[in-house]
């Protein structure tokens, strides 16, 4: 009779555990997926604003004040932490290279 308790108790013991494991597992996966996706998301995020710095300071030739200049350098840094590609590096060394202007913006 005590090996008939303890057979079902290890099986217990064993489906609980290997369900528990098995919700972990899945829940895991699920927050990298998000993970995942916010960090592309904000990468796409990131690189638009690039973009338009570029555009008005770069393209469009309009004096770039030093405070637009650090904007760009912390946007290309978290841009390029997430995993950015060599697009954003251009814009970036474009913008660094613009006209500077005194004033502030």
């Amino acid at each position: 009779m005590d090996s008939l308790v303890a057979h079902v108790l290890a099986w217990v013991a064993t489906t609980v555990l290997g369900a528990l494991a098995g919700f972990l597992v899945s829940l895991l996966r699920r927050q990298f997926g998000r993970e995942k996706a916010l960090a592309k998301g904000m990468s796409v995020l990131l690189r638009g604003r690039l973009v338009d710095i570029h555009r008005r300071y770069v393209v469009e030739g309009k004096p770039c004040t030093v405070d637009v200049k650090e904007e760009a350098d912390e946007v290309y840094a978290a841009y390029h932490g997430l995993g950015g590609n060599g697009t954003g590096t251009h814009l970036h060394d474009e913008i660094m290279e613009a006209h500077i202007s005194r004033k502030r913006q």
